[in-house]
């Protein structure tokens, strides 16, 4: 990624875009796709293009549009996307996500916002903070109940996790000044205020801590190392404002979720165009294969080359 995107200078604002395929029974995959868009042009510009070129979603066409493609491998760098992929029947990886680990998960989310607390003195940040904390409680309360929506609270989990990563090694490989995440409206942000944007923001913060270098250290220290991290949560009702952009993951997602990794075979030849297009031989669209046991997950790249 730092070798992909090194002609934008440090200190320029991105965007990571997502769109997900979950649950869908004639599917063999759950796909998690994530497409980072380099600050080449403005958003406005960029959904033009997008809405001139690909004027519907993967699900609504029978043919996928050459202009999209473009954009996707574009020699010039202008996206560079991650798609984490996992066998449906795995359920999110229930054999290591499971119910009581995830609540604990959020306590240590809920205690490192109270520490950070502390560190604030601007109104609008101790807001933030003091509100954070109150949605975390409530996932963690209701992580407690009998009932409680464990295939959702994963999708949660998972997604916040992935998003911290991906911004982390983003901001590792490009000094981001500011970094936005958009995502396609699902589920998974209407459950307590999108308190998923919560978890994202503690994990990015934990990992940055976690895997800083002294130099690093040093300079977070002095709040001048991490990129400022902004949530575009998605209307409830009416047309998504960045559709355009949740476009670009939606047609990976889409595809992944449909390929049988035995076989290499999807279903669809609109499918088959994606697959062989973006993903074959290419070097700026990644797929990452998740597997999981009761102790550890795996995660391993694969690459498609074509001859």
């Amino acid at each position: 990624m730092k070798q992909w995107f090194a002609r934008y200078p440090a200190g320029m604002p991105w965007s990571v875009v997502s769109d997900y395929c979950i649950g869908d029974v004639n599917k063999g995959n759950d796909v998690f796709s994530f497409v980072i868009i380099a600050p080449h042009d403005k958003a406005e510009n960029i959904c033009e293009y997008i809405a001139g070129a690909a004027p519907k979603d993967l699900k609504n066409t029978s043919k996928v549009p050459l202009g999209l493609v473009q954009y996707l491998t574009c020699k010039i760098p202008v996206t560079f996307s991650i798609s984490f992929v996992m066998r449906r029947d795995a359920a999110l990886l229930r054999d290591y996500l499971s119910v009581e680990g995830m609540r604990s998960l959020v306590t240590g989310a809920i205690s490192f916002m109270n520490d950070r607390l502390s560190l604030y003195q601007d109104v609008h940040d101790i807001h933030y903070h003091q509100s954070a904390i109150k949605r975390l409680r409530d996932f963690e309360r209701d992580l407690g109940h009998k009932g409680v929506n464990a295939k959702l609270a994963r999708q949660i989990h998972l997604v916040a996790a992935m998003v911290a990563t991906l911004c982390n090694m983003l901001n590792q490989a490009v000094s981001a000044k500011a970094i936005r995440w958009i995502s396609d409206r699902d589920a998974l942000f209407e459950r307590h205020d999108a308190v998923v944007s919560d978890l994202a923001y503690v994990y990015y913060l934990t990992q940055a801590i976690e895997f800083a270098t002294p130099e690093q250290r040093k300079a977070q220290n002095l709040g001048i190392s991490l990129a400022t991290l902004g949530f575009e949560i998605p209307e409830k009702s009416g047309k998504h404002r960045f559709d355009e952009l949740v476009r670009l993951p939606d047609y990976l997602a889409g595809t992944l979720a449909d390929l049988d990794s035995e076989t290499m075979v999807v279903s669809k030849k609109k499918f088959d165009v994606v697959l062989n297009n973006v993903f074959v031989n290419s070097k700026n669209n990644w797929l990452v294969q998740l597997l999981s046991t009761g102790e550890r997950i795996t995660a391993r790249s694969v690459l498609f080359r074509g001859w």
